[in-house]
């Protein structure tokens, strides 16, 4: 019998595969400053796990944009919601595992360095609304990946301690998040990351289809 009684989910790249759609948002705002779009080895070294904030933080530096942090933010906002529903699923062995969990009555939470009403508008989109016991985003914290302070907080959301967890992410900000917590930490290798070190994690897999159950509690 496994020994981890719940599950701490990191949203992109992990539930749904959102990487591509936030790039084309935040290359739609860049390229019409006038700037060349953001490529993605920009994207993987500067950008990947980051809150909002510190995306434009960095874009506002590496792109020289004029104007404040909080306009590209309110526009990135707009863009985002439009494009978020195209085209969004949830990976590879996603619905297997919510679906185990709930069998064996373990909780599970969403912790994502993403706004909390993005996170809740892609759990929507791809029919999870509602299925997990907590969900937190970047702005329910004071300090964002790689800091572990949002795993702290989902692992204590479900009345668990978080070595007594598996966190699921797939960039090494969140990964560094993710084991710094104590949980027990799964990387999932994806596109974006494929070229990043995430050697960090306890156990690497190439999809949540490889996931390996008899590490959970309750059969």
């Amino acid at each position: 019998m496994g020994e981890y009684q719940g599950i701490l989910f990191d949203m992109d790249g992990v539930l749904v595969d959102s990487e591509p759609l936030f790039l084309r948002a935040i290359n739609r705002i860049v390229t019409e400053t006038g700037n060349d779009p953001v490529s993605e080895d920009e994207n993987e070294e500067h950008l990947l796990g980051t809150t909002v904030e510190g995306t434009w933080e960095e874009l506002k530096k590496i792109r020289r944009l004029p104007d404040s942090i909080e306009s590209y933010i309110e526009r990135y906002d707009a863009v985002v919601r439009e494009v978020l529903f195209h085209d969004l699923v949830p990976q590879p062995g996603v619905k297997r595992l919510v679906e185990e969990c709930e069998r064996r009555g373990l909780p599970k939470a969403v912790a994502s360095s993403s706004r909390r009403d993005w996170v809740e508008l892609k759990l929507e989109a791809i029919g999870l609304q509602g299925r997990f016991n907590a969900v937190l985003g970047g702005n329910d914290v004071v300090n964002g990946k790689p800091d572990p302070e949002i795993y702290l907080k989902a692992a204590e959301s479900l009345g668990l301690a978080a070595e007594s967890c598996i966190a699921i992410e797939d960039s090494p900000i969140g990964i560094e998040a993710a084991a710094s917590s104590g949980a027990f930490t799964i990387a999932v290798r994806t596109y974006f990351t494929r070229n990043l070190d995430i050697s960090r994690a306890n156990l690497i897999v190439d999809s949540l289809e490889e996931f390996d159950y008899s590490l959970l509690a309750g059969e």
